[in-house]
Formats: C-alpha cells, structure tokens, sequence
C-alpha cells in the first residue's frame, strides 16, 4: 500500500473497513448469545452486503430473511438450536460445534490452548479487552470477531488522520489474524455447526462466515500485498 492516501483512496477504505466492521460486529453478536428481538430485528434490516460475490451476498440476505418477522416462539426454537450446536445441550450423541479455536487447532481439543495464550497477547498488544459481561474465554468465535471489528476501527481512525503507516499497520495486523487464526479452524467449525444445525440458522450462519472469511482475506491481501 502506498504510503501516500489520496483523498479518493482514503474515502474509499474508510468505506472499505467501516461496511467490514460493520458485518464483523453482526456475527460477533450472533455468536456471543442467544438472539433477542431487538437484535434479529436490526439484522433483517440492515443494509445489504456489498460484494462482488454474488453467493456472499445470497447468503447474507439468507440470514436476514431467516430473521425476518421473528416471533417469540422462533427466538425460542433458535436459543434452543444456539444451546445444542455451541454448548451442546441436549442428547450427549448429538452433533455439536464448540466455538473455541482452541478446540480445533489443539492436539487434545481442549479449551484455552496455545491458541487462547496468544490471542490474549495480541488482544493486549491492540489494547483490545472482550466484553467484561461476557464468560467465554479470548478465543470463543465471539471474541475474535468482535476483535477483527475492532482493528476495522482502528484503521479508520488512522485514515481520518491521515496517518498512512497505522493505516497499514492495522490492515497488516487484520490480515495477519485472518490467516494465522480464524481461517484456521473455522471450515472444520462449520462443518460440524451444519451437521449440528441442518438447514438451520446457525448452520446457515457458520456457513457464511467461513465465506466471509475466505473472501475478506483475499480482499485485504489486495490493499496491503
């Protein structure tokens, strides 16, 4: 990337990582509890994914259609499909996704792993702290999310001030977390939410994200690389 912004080029990844972190945060949500009116709400109604990728896009109107005109009875049957697919509550034979990248990438499938050391490190070097209200461990899906959310932010705050190093810097730090943890687990991760889920939201939802994911990455590897 340049060194020097122009202002059409600063306005366009301001564009760029605010329409990002925007999604970011939408699934961070999605997978830190269960869904609430309020929120499966503001989902159906949020602007579309802007993608070249025409399947991205169909997939991300697929989840708001399936929240669309949720009522209490939907948010009943989707808290109890987000309690047996991520915490596997419910009959101990069924198919279950624990969203931990220490479960995926650890030789015993165990919790806070290496994994779980080092993206608290990183976390701290960022200044980034998960929410205090939230008991899952740094690396929970939830969390990394909310953290590529985060470093979205931060480069726009470095492209406001016109600071091209940190601009890079934090586009650097997003591709660089990309690679070395979500795209690490999360296929396998949804492989098993879908067996978990069938054809239902969160199988739809882990699905997409994977999507999502492999299409950010070959996104941001064109600005920085």
């Amino acid at each position: 990337m340049s060194e020097n912004l122009t202002c059409e080029l600063t306005e366009n990844l301001i564009e760029f990582c605010e329409n990002r972190g925007s999604v970011y945060a939408l699934l961070s949500r999605c997978y830190e509890k269960e869904l609430d009116a309020a929120f499966a709400s503001d989902f159906a109604a949020a602007p579309a994914l802007l993608s070249d990728d025409k399947a991205l896009a169909e997939g991300f109107a697929l989840l708001q259609s399936d929240l669309s005109n949720c009522g209490e009875d939907d948010l009943e049957r989707f808290a109890v499909s987000f309690n047996r697919v991520f915490f596997g509550m419910g009959p101990r034979t069924a198919q279950k996704a624990f969203p931990y990248e220490s479960v995926y990438t650890s030789s015993s499938g165990l919790m806070m792993q290496d994994a779980y050391a080092q993206v608290r490190t990183l976390y701290h070097a960022m200044r980034f702290a998960k929410n205090p209200d939230f008991p899952e461990p740094e690396d929970h899906l939830a969390v990394e999310l909310a953290f590529m959310a985060r470093l979205c932010d931060v480069a726009v705050e470095a492209l406001r001030a016109d600071d091209a190093a940190a601009v890079e810097a934090a586009l650097s730090a997003q591709l660089s977390f990309l690679r070395d943890h979500l795209l690490n687990w999360i296929d396998r991760f949804a492989v098993d939410a879908k067996k978990a889920d069938g054809g239902g939201f969160y199988g739809d939802l882990a699905a997409f994200t994977q999507a999502y994911l492999e299409g950010d990455v070959d996104a941001v590897a064109e600005v920085v690389e």
